[in-house]
């Protein structure tokens, strides 16, 4: 299962603003090139998280994107949930109405499951802790004892 680039870029982009003195902005060019997130693409990822109360951005000279809130209120299943994406590791699990064996298929259930446990060990993984993991290392900490899902 791959997570998507968008989503990645996100919690950078977060973790980046997280590490920033309390209340100051960061321009998109800073961010992409302190991040390595393409400019126009990181604009695109700004303003659906400024549209979910995320970010905070402002236009001008002394502009730029802050976090609206404390980087310990803001989960990567709120990046997943603000950029619209699913985690499902296959389209079925959402769109059931798409696949030609969702009526006899014996696995969506078992992939609906992993989603799940995916989002509910993200949800418990807040942006707080990833930029104390070390000045903006995004890799997600794997704690979680995972149930069996069989």
């Amino acid at each position: 299962m791959l997570i998507p680039m968008k989503v990645d870029y996100g919690v950078r982009m977060l973790v980046y603003l997280a590490l920033k003195p309390e209340g100051s902005y960061a321009s998109t060019s800073e961010i992409s090139s302190a991040r390595h997130i393409p400019e126009p693409y990181l604009l695109h990822i700004c303003s659906e998280l400024q549209k979910a109360g995320v970010i905070e951005s402002r236009r001008g000279p002394q502009g730029g994107h802050r976090l609206a809130k404390q980087s310990s209120e803001i989960t990567v299943t709120d990046v997943v949930n603000s950029l619209d994406y699913s985690l499902a590791p296959l389209s079925c699990v959402d769109h059931a109405d798409e696949c030609q064996l969702s009526d006899s298929c014996t696995q969506r259930d078992m992939w609906g499951e992993v989603e799940q446990l995916l989002l509910t060990h993200l949800d418990s993984v807040r942006i707080s802790d990833l930029a104390s993991t070390g000045e903006g290392d995004t890799a997600v900490p794997v704690t979680a004892n995972f149930p069996a899902v069989c």
